[in-house]
């Protein structure tokens, strides 16, 4: 793909576009299950679990080099021998399919969005999203760097609106009873995919030319922004609804006004475009550098096929992210944690210090264990 240097904010907002538009929405809901104190221990486990892995992945990428998307990454370090070759095709190919299957979910949250407000049908709604949606990333990194950081922008001052009106709105009281462990094994499940932008970590650091400070910089802004998002919306939206629902942004907004439900629909609509953008650049970029074709060809092998699944409908939104969420949890908890042992083997040098030795390691892997336990019950 094009590319050109990216501001560390740009960096940071094409992380944080990445985690926004699903497992955000849903923490609500999940919350009022746990209770807010428990849950928000919970959240801090799980962001630090994320901080750690993704800069582990942010390292790997920049000792990498040139071919630094994820599966050129595992490639280098972690395949070997003869099977590298197939190793390596087989990887993509599971890639290709995880990230389409999250690019699928955000066509038709979206078009469930946008058909609810303006009189289009499905099909219309899911192809004016993808248009939109899929154009950006057709002119690079710097393109979708700039989009991000005023979505993300815009999406922060929706927040701080919806979060100032949600104190003249009736108030309920926050739940305060901690749920099952089944309840407190989905929530961080969730928040760990909330947190998950894997894919976009190579883009920022290439985008920031595998500056060690700024890289740093960035993937803690675009995780803590994703935090300070998961933070508000939970609180306001337990406090201003009368219904907890599964997207919180129904039930908040509901409680607050009908002018609410229209912000609402921006911003919901916003994160999944954000969402969408980072996915389909991460993706169009280990396209390009498996197959060796043309940026503008591997940008509609990317998109395209996200768009065909969701014009023939095969699930719906939450079905498609708890099985992405569950496939991702699993690769990252088997594959990133030996390829960062190796790459600290083989080329000097260290992002993370002594936050990288052995029990972190072991942390990561339980950690993400778990994300997978917590996806799929």
């Amino acid at each position: 793909m094009k590319s050109k240097q990216l501001t560390v904010w740009e960096a940071a907002c094409i992380v944080t576009g990445y985690g926004i538009g699903g497992g955000v929405l849903a923490m609500p809901y999940l919350t009022a299950k746990n209770g807010v104190i428990l849950s928000f221990f919970i959240l801090v486990l799980a962001f630090a679990a994320s901080w750690v892995l993704h800069m582990m992945i942010a390292e790997v990428a920049q000792k990498c080099g040139e071919g630094s998307q994820i599966v050129s990454v595992f490639s280098r370090f972690l395949f070997r021998g003869k099977a590298k070759y197939p190793l390596t095709i087989i990887f993509f190919v599971l890639m290709a399919v995880v990230l389409v299957t999250n690019l699928t979910a955000y066509i038709d949250g979206s078009a469930e969005v946008l058909a609810g407000f303006v009189p289009l049908s499905l099909t219309v709604s899911k192809l004016l999203f993808y248009i939109v949606a899929a154009a950006v990333v057709l002119f690079g990194l710097k393109a979708v760097g700039v989009s991000e950081k005023i979505a993300v922008t815009f999406i922060f001052g929706l927040i701080a609106v919806l979060a100032a009106a949600s104190f003249f709105a009736p108030q309920h009281p926050l739940p305060m009873t901690p749920g099952t462990v089944r309840d407190g094994l989905s929530y961080f499940g969730m928040a760990m995919l909330a947190f998950s932008a894997f894919f976009s970590i190579p883009q920022a650091v290439e985008g920031l030319g595998g500056d060690t400070k700024k890289i740093r910089k960035a993937v803690f802004w675009g995780l803590f922004n994703n935090f300070i998002l998961i933070c508000v919306i939970t609180l306001c939206a337990l406090l201003s609804s009368s219904e907890i629902t599964e997207v919180a942004m129904t039930g908040w907004s509901a409680g607050i006004g009908a002018w609410a439900q229209i912000v609402g629909g921006v911003f919901t609509v916003l994160a999944m475009l954000t969402t969408y953008w980072s996915i389909s650049l991460a993706l169009s970029g280990i396209v390009e550098e498996q197959l060796k074709l043309g940026s503008s060809l591997c940008w509609l092998l990317a998109t395209l096929p996200s768009l065909i699944l969701a014009m023939v409908n095969i699930g719906g939104f939450i079905d498609f992210l708890e099985l992405a969420g569950g496939a991702v949890a699993i690769i990252v908890a088997v594959m990133v944690v030996p390829t960062y042992r190796i790459a600290r083997r083989e080329v000097p040098g260290t992002m993370l210090g002594a936050l990288g030795n052995t029990a972190s390691q072991i942390f990561i892997v339980i950690a993400y264990l778990l994300m997978a336990v917590g996806s799929v019950i």
